[in-house]
């Protein structure tokens, strides 16, 4: 099914991605929005990896933000959101069994991205127009840090995500729901 119908079919469960469901929808038809090359805003894709329990996420510590996070990337000129995270989750991670918890999305966000370096070049303050599939893997898989990206990669307990993010508005607003919905498929 094509992402637009993805999207519009996806029913959401708070305010915040019935807002966000809104705005993806709209930048869908922007030019180049599946590349950096719309430097405004750009889709990405993220992985909840969980495991098989639903008790543990797979995480990584992400050199940008400086905390630890969930996985996923830029789309980056591909329009299959699903094997975008996918794949980030298996280049940043270094597992290689990962399956979909279905093919449908888990959660949609627009998430602020503040100027940074990346590469010895700045990147101005951004959108990531976030899609999210949930994924399930073995923690008895053997883990890498990509170190170009991030500088640890662990299980950490659902109930412990909170502890460990320094990101706000992720802890508040987006992990939760995730979790919530974790334990629910």
């Amino acid at each position: 099914m094509e992402l637009r119908e993805q999207i519009k079919n996806y029913i959401p469960m708070n305010e915040q991605e019935e807002k966000d469901k809104e705005m993806l929808l709209e930048w869908l038809s922007a030019p180049e929005v599946f590349t950096r090359k719309n430097r405004a805003a750009h889709f990405t894709a993220s992985a909840w990896v969980v495991n098989k329990e639903r008790t543990k996420v797979l995480m990584i510590y992400h050199n940008i933000y400086n905390s630890w996070a969930w996985l996923g990337g830029h789309a980056d000129g591909e329009e299959n959101l699903l094997y975008v995270a996918e794949k980030e989750a298996r280049e940043e991670s270094g597992i290689t069994d990962i399956k979909p918890i279905g093919d449908k999305i888990a959660s949609l966000e627009v998430l602020t991205v503040s100027g940074h370096e990346k590469r010895g070049e700045y990147v101005s303050s951004h959108l990531h127009l976030n899609v999210t599939y949930m994924f399930e893997a073995s923690e008895e898989q053997v883990l890498a840090i990509k170190p170009d990206e991030n500088s640890g990669v662990m299980w950490i307990e659902a109930d412990d995500i909170k502890n460990k993010s320094t990101e706000e508005w992720f802890v508040k607003r987006i992990y939760p729901k995730l979790i919530e919905k974790m334990k629910n498929v």
